[in-house]
């Protein structure tokens, strides 16, 4: 259907510039950030890696899309990078995946950002006649103990080989001797791993292992006393680490590594479910603000019990406190508490995770976030505790004008023309700026943009941003827009433009993907050619 009205003067002619190189990249790019369902689900399909390959999350439509393609990069790049995806959804991505490094990647994703299923979950799949449905009970943590067992006699060797693997620790010693002498080869050696694990190993077994295979015996392996204080002293802080997330460890070796002389191995000690108060308060005073992220799922598994969350929301490790923060509920007193948290990552947690922060808490985010959008576009935003900002001397609050009670059409036109990048750049996207302010913008940037095309050595222009922000606004008139989406230096820009029609935006992807194919045809024919 050709467009009609004010869009016709996009299509004119429109094959010949889809034709030209980079067009249909930059189209595809900018259109990511449509905000129609029906485009973002069909970019899904037809570009996943510029959809998802992004911690934007996305909706549900959209995931399902993508999650059922059938290019394993495709899979794996939504599996690394997009967070709230559903079990359903989780259980879609993972597929039918035969048994191997693929499957050990998606699993190894899903144990960090899957949620946890609930126990009927994993009864319904332990019971399925397909053994495809039996394995998805192995895909996820919080295997009951109950279902493992029943997994254990599953008449599938692939689904008591994954069990090894995924199960083990829910195994009493009687199943896992068992699965040791079972008649399937590939279930023996699966559970010859982690039953090599229970063995005491040598000083002399250590040593002889490559460095990858130290690190991880280091975290699994059961050692002999020789052994152990070999590690607790060993001069790589690497084997330290990994020794210090060992489960096997009795609280004597834990207290020798929390005073470890490495902030690492001791941050590591801090976070382990089994260690007492005390030895968290001895090792939090010592640690630096910046270490790893260290998961926390013995802290996630208990949001939903309130005792366990008063109790963890006063532990002495900022790390505990800022996994209690995570949870999307928790008691009023609990809240409380960390909104008050001396730390800020703990507080701030409380802002990006749970349902309803306390206004001054989304406040306090607002004026000392280094990228505030986020909390300024909570429908719960306290907006009038903003008013009065847009003559502050600070820029950092200036900008928060534009999301104030009292703002105006007139406030956003003078801070249009602030001096200030991270004032003026909001204030050029924003969609109560005339179209007559908007065009003004952009003749200013012309000038230095034309000049950094022209000679590509030259640093980057100061209204550089400025225009990129002014190409995106959705007052500028169609004729203007439509030049932009035509020109390859701004079409990415202008691809990502609000008010393009989702059906001009749905002809767009149609020009893209057909040259696409165009171009992938004629380079199997140049190939076909070339012996």
């Amino acid at each position: 259907m050709p467009e009609a009205g004010e869009w016709d003067g996009l299509f004119e002619g429109i094959e010949e510039v889809a034709a030209r190189p980079g067009m249909a990249r930059a189209w595809l790019s900018g259109l990511c950030w449509h905000p129609a369902l029906d485009v973002q689900v069909r970019l899904a399909a037809v570009e996943p890696t510029l959809v998802g390959y992004s911690d934007r999350t996305h909706r549900p439509e959209v995931v399902d899309v993508a999650v059922a393609q059938s290019d394993w990069s495709i899979r794996r790049g939504w599996a690394e990078h997009q967070r709230g995806m559903s079990v359903a959804q989780w259980v879609r991505l993972i597929g039918d995946e035969p048994a191997g490094w693929r499957r050990d990647i998606l699993l190894y994703r899903a144990s960090w950002h899957a949620p946890r299923p609930s126990a009927e979950d994993f009864a319904g799949w332990a019971a399925a006649p397909d053994p495809k449905v039996r394995l998805r009970a192995l895909y996820f943590r919080g295997l009951p103990e109950a279902v493992a067992a029943a997994l254990a006699a599953d008449p599938d060797p692939e689904v008591r080989a994954l069990l090894c693997e995924r199960g083990w620790e829910q195994l009493d010693a009687r199943t896992r001797a068992a699965l040791v002498a079972d008649p399937a080869p590939e279930v023996r050696e699966a559970a010859k791993v982690p039953a090599g694990h229970e063995l005491p190993m040598s000083r002399a077994e250590f040593e002889a292992l490559d460095e990858e295979d130290q690190w991880e015996s280091a975290s699994v392996q059961h050692f002999d006393e020789d052994c152990l204080r070999y590690l607790l002293d060993h001069p790589d802080e690497e084997v330290r680490r990994y020794l210090a997330e060992n489960e096997r460890l009795t609280p004597d070796t834990l207290a020798v590594l929390a005073r470890d002389p490495e902030a690492i191995v001791r941050s590591r000690v801090s976070v382990r479910p089994d260690i007492p108060e005390e030895l968290r308060a001895e090792i939090e005073p010592g640690l630096p603000a910046r270490l790893p992220r260290w998961q926390m799922h013995w802290v996630e598994d208990q949001h939903g019990d309130p005792v366990a969350m008063r109790r963890l929301a006063a532990s002495a490790s900022v790390s505990v406190r800022e996994a209690v923060a995570g949870a999307r509920t928790l008691p009023p007193d609990v809240l409380e508490l960390l909104s008050r948290d001396p730390a800020s990552t703990v507080r701030y947690a409380v802002v990006h995770h749970n349902e309803a922060p306390p206004a001054e808490l989304l406040l306090e985010a607002a004026l000392k976030w280094t990228d505030p959008w986020p909390v300024l576009h909570r429908p719960d935003f306290p907006r009038e505790a903003l008013n009065g900002l847009a003559d502050h001397p600070d820029p950092k609050r200036r900008r928060l004008a534009l999301y104030a009670a009292d703002c105006t059409p007139e406030t956003v036109e003078r801070l249009a023309d602030d001096p200030n990048p991270m004032v003026h750049g909001p204030a050029a996207a924003d969609p109560r700026l005339s179209p007559a302010t908007a065009l003004r913008l952009l003749a200013a940037t012309e000038a230095d943009f034309r000049a950094t095309q022209e000679s590509p050595g030259l640093p980057v222009p100061a209204t550089y941003l400025l225009r990129r922000a002014v190409i995106g606004n959705p007052r500028l008139p169609v004729p203007v827009l439509t030049t932009l989406l035509r020109d390859r230096d701004s079409a990415q820009d202008a691809a990502s433009n609000p008010a393009i029609p989702a059906a001009a935006a749905h002809r767009l992807i149609d020009l893209a993907t057909a040259v696409r194919l165009k171009e992938a045809f004629r380079q199997a024919t140049v190939s076909a050619a070339c012996p």
